[in-house]
């Protein structure tokens, strides 16, 4: 896309001085004489952005607070939320390198700043040597090169270079060893100690590097380096950190701040039970997001029409408000993306303003270096339970769960053999939280915040990617061979072996599935509207019959109409789950209730060497109560009910709809035409 030339900030206030714009505890410092751009859009850097006058929401109150917390605390929120940038600002107000000029000049008329002059106030600003770290590394090895070697390198060389420079910008005199960081991070903490200081570390995204191995579902790879071997601390570089960290916090001269996505790493590391957790304080809700008045102000510094700033506001409010925290007083804005959305509004007002009215704008309200946590729902769905919270997520039902406490990957996605896995909806609900896919309500149940988030939660539950052609062709010229392949690929091709075994994955996932796949096409799930004129849309059918519209553990249904035209395709689906089958191996039906995961690679080789008439044949474990004995009595069921709705027609305002019945058995499908079935 296109935009003329940055614009540079335009005077839009008419005193010469800071005019300061008080809400509550929150204000804005704005002036003519900005020496950059307006909006500080992918900016972290507190001093820079104070120093260029740039656009700035004061949550500097929260400093205040943090200190009658504890000595080490945490705070988790969801990607590209604020958290680095008032980080940042920690640093320079407790660093001991921060002159008083520049304090001043970064602080002045700030909520902070008088209480920094206070009594109180004077312990503990410009007091600490602040050691700021981070933990985005490189993942991806060098050529020949280990991955697990090449991520220990890596972390081992970013803390030796922080170290370094940090005993230079003091002058400090240390042993700094990069092979053992643990040392030198203690050799460090004498020196200053040996002048009479003290330490502040502020621990940065903690777990960007590990979000990124669980994410591409490199499970060794995370355990090595996150977790380590039981009993040795410095098998795993985060662990010995944080449990160099948890040494030093017995010291009273030493404090530590640390932000992160999600609290699953630290679970597996063990070594940070020493933090205190302000993710769900109340008092620290709103520590990051935009309010509603934050978006206001921002706006009215743009010249805008009146019409024209309404028309931005209820975009803005759909498309990134939305996020609720324990005690949030009101629905927050994502940062992040309000300043992607205002900064490119005011390069050229007119130019940006026309593209949003496009009938497919999704495109121009984000841009893919906020496109954050890709694969996050891929990672749900491999849980026990995920598919089922991923369906409910995307429903638009509001979830009745809560979330679940501290968790380990392991334990998320694969209990080990024999142990009771505690994985459920919750903890699967708990994941999407964390990383910005779900949130409070107003009624603290979770929901989809906003439309980025859905679009996100569909665009990554669909791991297949289909042309919206074939979808077309099975429509207009549906035959079983048709859809047999496109749910093939949808859902077998699109999920592991262990998944399309798992006792945990039902109708619902199937039904998520193919939503997602054909939904994707269309910007929009189920019932919702969309945003441009497309060819084919897709929903979930409700069933009239009450009776009927319950599911048992052997029978279930979820019907989905497929439409292009005045042409339609109802599908009725059954799943059938492993421990719903008598397999021939009695390996299988040993461990097909709880162990199931065990012997996945054995189904699939059981089931996959059958034709469809044999796999027919296949008995059920138990006959269902309306007298199914096999799977192809499972068949012949889901035919029937397909006829019976493709019967109607008129009522979906068709010419023609044809009903295909579907069964999946765990790595297979098999699809029958109703009308040539029944």
């Amino acid at each position: 896309m296109a935009f003329l030339q940055r614009m540079r900030c335009r005077p839009v206030l008419t005193s010469a001085h800071s005019v300061m714009l008080h809400r509550h505890h929150l204000s804005h410092r704005m002036n003519s004489s900005c020496t950059g751009p307006l909006f500080p859009y992918g900016k972290t850097d507190f001093a820079s952005i104070r120093e260029r006058n740039q656009f700035f929401v004061d949550n500097s109150r929260f400093i205040k607070e943090l200190e009658q917390q504890a000595e080490s605390n945490i705070l988790l929120r969801p990607p590209r939320f604020g958290k680095s940038l008032f980080a940042n600002m920690l640093a320079r107000y407790y660093d001991v390198n921060t002159t008083q000029e520049q304090f001043e000049r970064w602080f002045g008329g700030l909520d902070i700043f008088e209480h920094a002059k206070s009594a109180e106030g004077l312990k503990s600003a410009r007091q600490y040597h602040v050691l700021k770290l981070n933990f985005s590394i490189d993942v991806v090895p060098a050529h020949g090169q280990d991955r697990m070697t090449a991520i220990h390198e890596n972390l081992r060389a970013r803390i030796y270079a922080k170290l370094t420079r940090f005993a230079s910008k003091y002058g400090l005199s240390a042993d700094i060893r990069e092979a053992n960081f643990a040392y030198s991070l203690e050799k460090v903490t004498e020196a200053i100690h040996s002048r009479g200081g003290r330490l502040y570390v502020i621990v940065d995204e903690y777990d960007r590097f590990a979000n990124k191995l669980m994410l591409d579902a490199d499970l060794g790879a995370y355990e090595s380096i996150v977790a380590g071997k039981s009993g040795q601390a410095l098998s795993s570089p985060i662990r010995s950190f944080f449990e160099t960290l948890k040494m030093l916090a017995e010291d009273g001269t030493f404090r530590s701040y640390t932000t992160g996505i999600a609290p699953i790493a630290l679970a597996d590391a063990s070594g940070a039970n020493h933090m205190w957790s302000l993710t769900h304080e109340p008092d620290f809700a709103d520590v990051c997001g935009f309010k509603r008045a934050d978006v206001e102000t921002a706006l009215a510094h743009v010249d805008l029409r009146p019409h024209d700033v309404k028309f931005a506001l209820n975009l803005m409010e759909k498309y990134y408000d939305g996020y609720r925290f324990d005690g949030s007083t009101e629905p927050l804005y994502n940062p992040t993306l309000c300043l992607f959305f205002l900064d490119k509004l005011v390069e050229d007002p007119s130019y940006f303003l026309e593209e949003l009215q496009e009938p497919d704008i999704m495109d121009v309200m984000t841009d893919d270096n906020v496109n954050v946590s890709e694969n996050v729902v891929g990672l749900v769905q491999r849980a026990p339970g995920g598919c089922e919270a991923v369906l409910a997520a995307r429903s638009g039902e509001p979830l009745d769960t809560r979330l679940s406490g501290t968790y380990r990957l392991r334990q998320f996605l694969s209990p080990a053999e024999g142990e009771s896995s505690s994985t459920d909806a919750s903890q699967a609900a708990t994941m999407m939280y964390h990383h910005g896919l779900l949130t409070y309500s107003a009624t603290r149940k979770l929901v989809v915040p906003n439309l980025i988030a859905k679009h996100r939660l569909l665009h990554q539950a669909c791991s297949v990617r289909i042309p919206l052609r074939a979808v077309e062709e099975a429509v207009l010229h549906p035959t079983e061979r048709r859809w047999r392949r496109l749910i093939e690929d949808i859902f077998v091709l699109g999920n592991s072996v262990a998944t399309l075994c798992d006792n945990n994955c039902n109708e619902a996932a199937l039904q998520s599935a193919l939503c997602s796949a054909i939904g994707q096409l269309t910007r929009g799930i189920g019932n919702a509207s969309h945003e441009s004129e497309l060819k084919v849309k897709v929903k979930v059918l409700e069933n009239e019959n009450e009776n009927e519209n319950k599911k048992t553990s052997e029978d279930g249904y979820a019907d989905i109409l497929v439409q292009t035209g005045g042409s339609g395709v109802l599908l009725e689906l059954k799943r059938l789950r492993p421990q719903q089958i008598e397999f021939k191996s009695k390996r299988i039906n040993i461990r097909r209730d709880k162990e199931v995961r065990f012997v996945a690679e054995k189904i699939s080789e059981e089931l996959g060497g059958m034709s469809e008439e044999e796999l027919c044949e296949v008995k059920l474990r138990y006959v269902s109560k309306s007298g199914m004995r096999t799977v192809g009595d499972v068949l012949d069921s889901a035919c029937k009910q397909a006829a019976k709705y493709a019967a109607l027609k008129e009522s979906h305002r068709l010419d023609r709809l044809h009903g295909f019945g579907v069964v999946s058995v765990a790595t297979r499908i098999i699809v029958r035409d109703a009308e040539l079935n029944v």
